[in-house]
Formats: C-alpha cells, sequence, structure tokens
C-alpha cells in the first residue's frame, strides 16, 4: 500500500499541470504582459527601478503612496549611490523604510518638509503631487507662463501648476486621451513609471548610464546547450534526466562609444517592436537595450536596420573625440582642415569612438554628414633627407627595408610641420629631412618636414 501511494505521489508530481512558460521577448512581469506601460515597466524592470514582489509581479495598476512614489523617483536619478547629509527631519514611523530616499530628497529640494507628513507621504498620492516631485528633480526653473490647455485645468492646486506647466512644456507630461489632466486622481504605479521612462529617454534623468545602450545588432548567435544538473528518479524538474539546457542567445551589439560587444539575451527579456519570433529576427536593426545586473540583455525596443545611403570617403587624423549628450568626431583631413562629423546608433568603429587616440591615423565612411564607419589605419614610417623629386615620385636618400626609398603620388599627402600643424614655408625640396607617413609607397598620407 505504501508503494502504491509513493508511486501515485510521483505522477502526481510530474503530471500536475506547470505554470506556462513565458514566450520569447514577453518579458520580466506576466501581469504587465499587453499592459499599455508595458515598455516603461520593463525598461525600469531591467534597471531595477521597479523590482516586483515576491510573486513575480509587478501590479502596475495599484495605486501609489507618496513615499513610494519618492523612492521610484530616487531610484531613476543619480542621487541613489548618494548619501545624506546629517539633516535633521521627522520621518513618520510608517516610512522609516525610506528614511535615506527621503533624507536625500529633501537634501535636494524634491521634497518639501511640509510633506514630511503622515497624511501625505503614507496615503495614496494624488497626480499633482508627484508632478511635483518630478519637476523638482530637474533643476530647472519652473513654468510659471505656460498655460495648461486641458479642460479639467482649473482642478489643478494652485501650488501644483508651476510644475504641471513645466512637465507639459517638456513633453513629459501629456495628459489623458480625452483631454484631461485629473490632477486630483491618485497615480498608479504604471503611471509614474511611464513618466520616469520618458524623462529618461528625454535626457532628464540618467540611471545607471553603463546599462543603458544604443546601437545595433551585428549578429545573433545561439551557443551549444548545457548539460542538465541530473534530477532525482521521479523527475521533479520536469526533463528527462540528463538532458540538455536549450543555448543561450548571444548578441553582438555595436554601439558608437563603446564598440562591438557580446551581451547574453535574458530569458525573460522583454522586447519591443518586433514581430518576428526569433532572436535573429534583431539582425542588422537598431536597438535601445537595457542590461540587468547579470550584464544580460533584459529590455530590447528595436528600429529601423542599419541600411547606407550614398557614402563617402575621408581620411585624416583624430583631432578629438567631443563627449556631449551624443559623440562627435572632430577630424582633420589631408589638407589641415578641420570637420565635425556626429555619431549616431550607426556608427561602427572597432572598439568604440572613446578607444580613437587624438593624432591616431582613420578612414571614415560618411552617410551624408554622420559617420558610418570609422576605421583605425595601420600606417608605415620612414624618415630620410629628400634626395630627388621627379613628377609624382619622391625619393629618400635611406632605403627603408618596407617601404623602400621611392614613393609615389607624394604631392596628395598632407605637408605638416615638426608638431604636425599646417607647413607654413614654400614647399617641399630637395635637401629637406623629412619623416613620410603612409600606408604603403605609394599610398603617402602625410610628410612631416623635420629640418
Amino acid at each position: 500500500m505504501k508503494r502504491c501511494f509513493l508511486i501515485i505521489l510521483a505522477f502526481l508530481i510530474v503530471a500536475s499541470p506547470r505554470p506556462a512558460l513565458a514566450a520569447w521577448g514577453d518579458g520580466l512581469f506576466p501581469d504587465a504582459l499587453n499592459h499599455w506601460a508595458a515598455e516603461p515597466l520593463n525598461f525600469l524592470g531591467a534597471l531595477d527601478i521597479v523590482r516586483g514582489y515576491p510573486d513575480g509581479t509587478c501590479r502596475p495598476d495599484q495605486p501609489l503612496t507618496a513615499v513610494e512614489a519618492v523612492v521610484l523617483l530616487m531610484r531613476a536619478t543619480e542621487y541613489t549611490v548618494a548619501r545624506p547629509a546629517n539633516l535633521k527631519i521627522d520621518i513618520p514611523a510608517g516610512a522609516a523604510w525610506a528614511k535615506n530616499d527621503l533624507a536625500l530628497a529633501v537634501q535636494n529640494g524634491i521634497v518639501a518638509d511640509e510633506e514630511l507628513r503622515p497624511f501625505v507621504l503614507l496615503q495614496p498620492a494624488p497626480r499633482y503631487l508627484v508632478w511635483q516631485f518630478l519637476a523638482r528633480s530637474l533643476k530647472i526653473p519652473l513654468d510659471r507662463e505656460t498655460a495648461l490647455d486641458f479642460s479639467d485645468a482649473a482642478q489643478v492646486p494652485a501650488g501644483a501648476v508651476p510644475a504641471a506647466s513645466t512637465l507639459v512644456r517638456l513633453g513629459i507630461l501629456r495628459g489623458q486621451p480625452d483631454g484631461t489632466l485629473r490632477p486630483l486622481d491618485t497615480i498608479t504605479r504604471a503611471e509614474l513609471l511611464a513618466l520616469l521612462a520618458r524623462m529618461i529617454e528625454d535626457g532628464w534623468l540618467n540611471p545607471l548610464p553603463a546599462r543603458c545602450l544604443e546601437g545595433w545588432v551585428q549578429a545573433v548567435r545561439q551557443d551549444a546547450g548545457r548539460s542538465r544538473p541530473l534530477t532525482g528518479s521521479t523527475g521533479f524538474s520536469g526533463f528527462r534526466t540528463g538532458s540538455p539546457l536549450p543555448g543561450r542567445y548571444i548578441i553582438t551589439l555595436s554601439t558608437p562609444g563603446g564598440g562591438s560587444k557580446d551581451y547574453p539575451l535574458a530569458t525573460n527579456a522583454g522586447v519591443f517592436n518586433l514581430a518576428l519570433p526569433t532572436p535573429f529576427a534583431l539582425e542588422n536593426l537598431h536597438i535601445v537595450a537595457a542590461l540587468n545586473r547579470r550584464n544580460e540583455l533584459a529590455f530590447i525596443k528595436a528600429y529601423e536596420p542599419r541600411q547606407p545611403g550614398q557614402l563617402t570617403a575621408s581620411m585624416g587624423t583624430v583631432e578629438k573625440v567631443i563627449q556631449g549628450r551624443s559623440l562627435q568626431l572632430v577630424l582633420r583631413d589631408l589638407d589641415h582642415e578641420l570637420h565635425t562629423y556626429d555619431a549616431n546608433w550607426a556608427t561602427t568603429v572597432p572598439g568604440g569612438l572613446l578607444s580613437l587616440k587624438q593624432g591616431q591615423w582613420v578612414k571614415v565612411a560618411l552617410n551624408g554628414t554622420a559617420a558610418w564607419n570609422i576605421e583605425p589605419l595601420e600606417v608605415k614610417k620612414a624618415t630620410g633627407t629628400v634626395e630627388t623629386i621627379e613628377d609624382r615620385k619622391l625619393y629618400l636618400d635611406k632605403f627603408d627595408k618596407n617601404l623602400g626609398n621611392v614613393f609615389l603620388d607624394w604631392e596628395r599627402a598632407r605637408l605638416s610641420s615638426k608638431d604636425g600643424t599646417k607647413y607654413s614655408g614654400i614647399g617641399l625640396k630637395t635637401g629637406a629631412k623629412v619623416e613620410i607617413t603612409c600606408l604603403d609607397w605609394d599610398k603617402v598620407l602625410e610628410i612631416k618636414i623635420l629640418k
């Protein structure tokens, strides 16, 4: 009888229904699937700004208290790594768990002293109050002139009007489909997270910049399957004992700043704007992505494929790389003229733009005015004294074992002084001591007149 019971129990364990596995690209949270805010929920989930509940859900339509709203905002700012000053502030007992975030918020002018009251912090937060927190975090003068063109604008409390006007003018606050703001309604998790994601997208917030990537997918491959740990004799895993695990997908992503790198695709990645059912559909697409704490791609939003227009080429040396909201390359060409080229998601550089050094020789393929591909060049150098110049040929007095002593089409090269600036003399003459930089004897890039 006992043996019969164990056999029945084993059958029930193996055969009992299990939760359906999420389809590829469904994302981090099962209750965010097909939700209107699925995209921001998964983006901020990948960055650990929203962390979900023990049951794996994120409860997007759950109302937020003011203290919860402050904590989510602080996670989305650079303040999360800071330590608050020793401020003497009174925090309600029910908000003690968020003491550090509240202290930082007060210290940075995001939360006012009078808002540290139980009936404010611990109650479901009206939208207008959260708008004030968001607007103060921008660290810009609030808009006191732009009118709120919404049918219920009169319901916005007077003290919150500048915050609402600022967010509307910046395109962060857009109102409801029916043309209302509903300022007195309680804000939900999804509504706040959608606002935070918009602020990050527009550059007002910059959490974990090293984990936010934009570029194009150069390749997708799948690792070979790995060995599955052995299970008990009843097969509690639901698979055959010792059966192989499916291989991971590896995404080769090219970004303008960092170059080409491989990233594993998280098994619960949220993928948006992609209709085809496998990760191989990502190849050659422009993507915006976020890495989780395990350095896996956990959020991907796909856009257009990488396709060049009519490309033109330029060669020269790197003058500098400018880092702003976008990257730019300043190039000194073969005529000593400086050109500034924008980099965008499609710009490809082995090792990334940030690896380029001043004075490095590169070939730039241009797609319009933007850099499409930047190829570092392997140059060769030879020194000597100019012995003879015969039309297109230049002869040195020394024979270089790799290049010889004859250089063709020398007149196309950049003529420079010893310090690399444009040569101000009359021109190249015999008897001049020079350093020649070239790709080969018939592809001269620069002639420096040393003496």
